[in-house]
């Protein structure tokens, strides 16, 4: 995409937008185009999805999904961002429900992997990294949506370890960590064997208690 392609600068959504989408019925109108657009994203994929399909699912014409996004590719981020602010408003719900820190860790790692075939978030993932390896563009404005994820594993790191539950871990741990739930999500989304929730959260969390299990002390 060009550096002025709006899909290259599209953020999560926020309370008050400028341009088409800054009044309450052009934020509905967006939100339709989005909603409609994720479920043909699930069924056949963004390279397969017509404008023209994504339109009739929203009730409106081709224009007016065009008066709200420039391209396929400016929807898939506008819709994999709107996706996202979703979830992480559902994790902060869930999240607070959690106390301890390694019963929050577990959580954690349960609402990062994917859910059901087909979890909607994890296709929209898929779908853009594709794009990221030829666009640096795509790639920081993923960078910028995994962040909020990153920095809630950090604060619930520095909380469990304040708490005396986690030994310090090294320098590093987080993005370790986030690799090692990106590897086992992939291994789940091929439905590979022994790829349950459960199961892969099992192996997330024994490699975090290799790093983070405070040492034994001497009787």
């Amino acid at each position: 995409m060009p550096a002025n392609d709006p899909a290259a600068r599209v953020t999560a959504p926020a309370r008050r937008r400028r341009g088409p989408a800054s009044t309450e019925d052009g934020r509905r109108s967006r939100d339709r185009v989005l909603d409609a657009a994720l479920g043909l994203i699930i069924e056949v994929g963004i390279d397969r999805v017509r404008l023209a399909e994504i339109a009739r699912r929203a009730g409106m014409s081709t224009g007016q999904v065009m008066y709200y996004f420039t391209s396929k590719e400016h929807i898939l981020l506008e819709t994999l961002a709107w996706q996202e602010h979703q979830d992480s408003l559902r994790r902060a719900a869930a999240m607070a429900r959690v106390t301890g820190a390694w019963r929050q860790l577990e959580r954690f790692v349960e609402l990062y992997l994917p859910g059901a075939h087909p979890d909607p978030s994890w296709i929209l993932w898929l779908e853009a990294w594709a794009r990221a390896p030829h666009n640096s563009q795509v790639s920081r404005f993923l960078e910028a949506l995994l962040n909020p994820w990153a920095d809630d594993l950090a604060a619930l790191v520095a909380r469990g370890v304040a708490e005396g539950a986690f030994a310090p871990p090294a320098a590093g741990f987080t993005r370790r960590f986030i690799a090692l739930l990106d590897g086992l999500a992939l291994q789940r989304l091929q439905q590979m064997r022994d790829t349950s929730r459960k199961h892969l959260t099992g192996l997330a969390l024994h490699a975090a208690r290799i790093e983070l299990a405070p040492p034994a002390h001497p009787e």
